[in-house]
């Protein structure tokens, strides 16, 4: 018998479509954070899986699952899409700018990026032709337009306040690190062996949104769930997490996943500026790197 749902140290993971929330009420929901599936490169094993089919039917089930959010997101909710443009027989297929033209309900708002200091080269074909991509979209939406939302701006020590004569430019909070957020990306295989979804991203990317748009006890959606990530992050940060994962493959990834250990980073490890105190995603202390080098310590792996 397949499983339907479950609740994880609070967090509720819903194993379904997303295009249909009809179990979630409408306005429920605080903030929505999200990494959609890849279009046509990525299978992830489950019939009817958003991405397999040609890419018009791909923004539209898509678009499908943003109307659902919009119907259970709260008048002042936010919803944040992290996606990649992507490249295919010798096209280009702007997805991020192809999902902001045909959404309804929901208007961009902001256009952070997600800079990948350890992202891969181009594939060869396109090696010698084209810049090595370095960063994702992270497209912000509120629903109509509402900017009335909660907002908590994350901020670090002004690493030049001593030198800056200008007091009236100097916050006693700190400076804002920028839309620019420096995270390594997870790197399979590493990931892939360690039983992790094979599209997982980072933790960090997740503290941060809802360091700046949440509350604790909010209610924080992902309707693509994936390996838990988000639901890991809202469990450690006191959030109310939902969670919609079509492949019910991953129950016991996702319920192993969101017990897992977790800190809030520091920010300056996020910031462009200050991003020379922190070592480019080969000696972070994250588990593809405890692996890497041969640790098998079991505490570092669990809660």
């Amino acid at each position: 018998m397949q499983m339907n749902s479950m609740t994880v140290h609070g967090q509720e993971v819903h194993f379904q479509s997303s295009e249909d929330l009809s179990n979630i009420p409408s306005h429920s929901v605080d903030f929505i954070i999200t990494s959609p599936p890849y279009w046509n490169l990525k299978n992830y094993g489950t019939p009817g899986e958003i991405g397999q089919a040609d890419y018009e039917t791909y923004l539209a089930n898509m678009n499908a699952v943003w109307q659902e959010c919009y119907r259970v997101a709260k008048p002042d909710a936010v919803l944040v899409i992290n996606v990649a443009n992507r490249r295919y027989k010798k096209k280009l297929y702007p997805i991020a700018f192809d999902i902001v033209s045909r959404m309804k309900g929901w208007e961009l708002w902001d256009t952070p990026i997600w800079y990948v200091p350890n992202a891969l080269p181009q594939p060869n074909h396109y090696i010698e032709r084209l810049l090595d991509s370095k960063f994702e979209f992270l497209l912000v939406f509120t629903r109509d337009g509402n900017t009335n939302y909660y907002f908590d701006k994350p901020r670090v020590p002004q690493k030049y306040a001593a030198a800056d004569p200008r007091q009236h430019k100097k916050n006693p909070l700190g400076r804002c690190i920028g839309n620019i957020i420096r995270i390594p990306a997870y790197r399979p295989p590493n990931v892939k062996k360690l039983g992790y979804h094979v599209a997982a991203y980072p933790e960090e990317l997740i503290a941060f949104f809802l360091q700046c748009y949440t509350r604790p006890e909010d209610t924080i959606l992902d309707p693509f769930l994936g390996s838990g990530t988000t639901l890991k992050v809202a469990r450690a940060m006191g959030r109310n997490g939902i969670g919609i994962e079509l492949n019910a493959d991953f129950a016991s990834l996702i319920e192993k996943r969101i017990g897992e250990r977790f800190e809030i980073p520091d920010w300056r490890d996020l910031d462009i500026i200050h991003s020379t105190r922190q070592t480019t995603g080969t000696t972070r202390p994250r588990k593809i790197h405890l692996l890497k080098n041969g640790t098998t310590d079991p505490a570092l792996f669990e809660s």
